[in-house]
């Protein structure tokens, strides 16, 4: 073990965290509805390495996962689809472990899990999280929970194979915008030269994170780029996008990926928003913003919360309201 794993892998928590998993026997992991690289490669790469130490572990999610995504699926049976239904889903797992959640109401319907387990294990980068967990390992220094995930396995003692290597790159290439991003360290950049001796194909993921684009996709960014009204000098963008408009599209979730950054990329923009409604009087917002403009404090207004340049949160408003209560919540704020 070099001394970059050593120093990190055997900090206390993460040392205590690698005992409690391997004490246990049956283990699920959760990632965020919304699932992005981060939250899915963390769940993927810790996954891989539980299951090579012969433990019964189930990686359980609630939304369709996003089709850019699906190759961190390829050959692993440890996937399940959530039924609440299901007495096998809500049994009492021995382990749960959450990665990249700030907020376990992410979880959706998964959340109920939570209550019949006495060993949740709540793993993230975000400094807006709660710490529902009864062992939580947050740094909010590491660029991506993906970081974390890799020194759990340090301290698991599973060395990189192809799967995890693809997984922790993933999740971290994904949460640093393929490493331009001010959240990127050198351990990011560290983690991920280690990943790259499996062969990774560094242009194809590039293009399936940040380039490739679906008719369905061209079609929203051109609705968000139409949509989208600018405020208090060309300082804040708002993009409004009902779910109707979604559904004459045929928007998959995976189409709204990055739609925020169209509004952040126009010269002038400090902050940028896309609000998208997901069900009548229901909207998803997304905050993106440029300097030193902390979102996360717009987002937990509203029991939200994220990265002080990237958050999230969920709004019940009418497509009438929605934009007034966002300016109202950006212009009560010093920016």
């Amino acid at each position: 073990m070099s001394d970059f794993d050593r120093n990190l892998a055997i900090a206390p928590i993460i040392r205590d965290i690698a005992d409690i998993l391997m004490s246990k026997e049956h283990i699920a992991v959760l990632s965020h509805n919304s699932a992005d690289g981060d939250t899915l490669g963390s769940g993927v790469a810790v996954c891989v390495a539980l299951h090579k130490l012969n433990k019964d572990v189930s990686l359980i999610y609630e939304e369709e996962l996003p089709g850019y995504l699906s190759f961190l699926m390829a050959g692993h049976s440890f996937f399940r689809l959530y039924n609440e239904d299901d007495d096998e889903d809500n049994r009492s797992w021995d382990a749960i472990i959450i990665f990249d959640t700030a907020d376990p109401k992410l979880l959706g319907k998964r959340m109920q899990m939570l209550k019949r387990c006495d060993c949740v294990i709540n793993i993230d980068h975000h400094v807006s999280n709660h710490c529902y967990g009864d062992y939580n390992l947050i740094d909010t220094k590491a660029s991506a929970t993906a970081e974390l995930a890799y020194h759990l396995n340090v301290a698991l003692g599973v060395p990189l194979d192809n799967d995890t290597a693809l997984a922790i790159y993933t999740g971290i290439c994904t949460d640093t915008g393929g490493f331009s991003y001010s959240n990127t360290t050198y351990n990011s950049h560290e983690i991920a030269a280690r990943t790259l001796r499996f062969g990774i194909d560094v242009a194809l993921l590039r293009y399936k994170f940040f380039d490739a684009t679906s008719h369905s996709k061209l079609r929203c960014q051109t609705y968000v780029a139409n949509a989208l009204r600018f405020y208090d000098n060309g300082r804040y963008a708002i993009a409004i996008v009902p779910a109707t408009a979604l559904e004459e599209l045929g928007a998959t979730e995976a189409d709204c990926e990055g739609l925020v950054n169209i509004g952040r990329n126009v010269e002038g923009v400090r902050v940028s928003i896309l609000a998208r409604e997901v069900r009548q009087d229901e909207f998803r917002i997304n905050l993106r913003s440029r300097g030193d403009f902390d979102v996360s404090a717009v987002a937990r207004k509203f029991d939200g919360g994220g990265h002080k340049l990237a958050a999230g949160c969920t709004i019940l408003a009418g497509s009438s309201e929605i934009e007034s209560i966002l300016l109202d919540a950006l212009y009560g704020m010093k920016i």
